[in-house]
């Protein structure tokens, strides 16, 4: 069989989330498959993907529109962030190269589209795989199966934690191009379950969980911790969260359960992760915060520097109010690290009875959960070797063969 897969979150620099999803999906792939035939398609360069399979190839499309519009968006970023931004002339400049850039961007996905669908054509694919739940090509030349990736329905189940623009791309996008799929795969039981409760699809969902890398996350080396927290200005003990800093993952509540737990002083709260949506007004509640010294804002961290950090915590907390998988979880117990997190969602099916869980609208009941373990040094022992018990269910190879399983049943 020929398969294409939508690649477009690995044309950033800096990849999480989905990026990371597929860039594991591709390289399981080219390991365990050696028969089928892969091309890889992505809006603009393709990044962070090594190809080592002869059996896969990377369709780069080159074409004056696609060089314009990433010269005008390069262009208002820089003026964007200009020191002059603030003068009349200079704010009529990112107006008008803002503007441009999303004239250009409507144009270039038209073009886009009728390329890759002729490309679909040429190259004889049989399934394609979408891998943005909001991207999907307007048609199609030739029959082709068609397959996506479902992560999760936040847009559906709590749009209040959304910007309104992405959530309005994700209402009329995502439902519209999951109605067109012959396959449906869910990152989770729970996310199937919703998938079918809440949008009434008759397409075939399958669930496929999953996993953190083994060669990212691991219990890390003393010294390597030792060398990581230096560089933050992290302490020896330390309280982490890992997530991007959005309302979705919850992290007031965290902040608050911390400032009412007792001891709170033996330990900084860690909070990792970029800055998400509404950030700027949780970034000012922090710093009126009496707590404020306390809290060590980290931004984005290499995944070099990952295993240490969350090895090195006294406890990971991730009382996220909702999460089509919540990996995070995942990454803390393959690390060793004692785990509390909700009792919502999918997280549950995750953590299993390796993980405290708690109701994330909770403040008192999540500091008491805090207190209760960092009080009691044999039952974090406990959690931890649990959570290394259980992260060995998980795996990418193992998501990978269940992947090519149900691709392979659309023949």
């Amino acid at each position: 069989m020929r398969f294409a897969i939508e690649a477009h979150a690995l044309s950033q620099d800096k990849i999480t989330g989905v990026g990371n999803v597929i860039l594991h999906y591709i390289a399981e792939l080219q390991k365990i498959d050696r028969v089928n035939e892969y091309f890889i398609y992505a809006m603009d360069d393709l990044k962070h993907v090594e190809i080592t399979n002869p059996n896969w190839r990377h369709e780069d499309f080159r074409y004056a529109l696609k060089s314009i519009r990433m010269k005008t968006r390069e262009t208002w970023l820089r003026l964007r962030s200009g020191d002059d931004a603030g003068r009349l002339r200079d704010r009529f400049n990112v107006l008008f190269f803002r503007t441009a850039k999303i004239i250009l961007e409507i144009l270039d996905e038209i073009v886009f589209s009728f390329k890759l669908a002729r490309s679909l054509r040429e190259n004889s694919i049989d399934v394609y795989i979408g891998t943005s739940t909001y991207y999907y090509p307007y048609f199609f030349l030739s029959p082709v199966k068609k397959a996506g990736i479902l992560y999760d329905l936040v847009w559906k189940l709590y749009p209040g934690t959304m910007e309104f623009g992405n959530k309005l791309r994700m209402k009329f996008f995502t439902l519209r191009n999951m109605r067109k799929l012959d396959l449906l795969i869910a990152i989770s039981e729970q996310t199937k379950r919703d998938a079918r409760t809440q949008l009434n699809l008759n397409t075939k969902i399958e669930a496929i969980p999953l996993a953190a890398d083994k060669k990212i996350f691991y219990p890390s080396d003393p010294t390597a911790v030792s060398l990581v927290n230096k560089r933050y200005g992290m302490g020896n003990r330390y309280i982490l969260s890992v997530c991007t800093l959005e309302p979705r993952k919850n992290l007031k509540s965290l902040i608050e359960a911390y400032r009412l737990m007792q001891g709170r002083n033996d330990y900084q709260l860690v909070l990792v992760g970029m800055a998400g949506w509404i950030a700027s007004d949780f970034f000012l509640e922090i710093e009126s915060s009496d707590v404020s010294d306390r809290i060590v804002i980290t931004g984005y961290v290499d995944n070099s520097e990952l295993a240490p950090i969350y090895t090195g915590a006294s406890l990971f907390v991730f009382p996220s109010l909702y999460e089509g998988f919540g990996l995070p979880v995942l990454e803390a117990m393959q690390c060793g690290c004692p785990v509390i997190t909700s009792n919502t969602s999918s997280l549950p099916e995750v953590a299993g009875d390796a993980a405290i869980m708690v109701d994330p609208e909770d403040v008192e009941g999540l500091a008491e959960a805090m207190e209760k373990v960092l009080r009691n040094p044999s039952l974090r022992k406990n959690l931890s070797k649990k959570g290394l018990e259980r992260a060995r269910l998980f795996s990418w190879e193992k998501s990978a063969r269940a992947l090519l399983h149900h691709l392979a049943s659309l023949q």
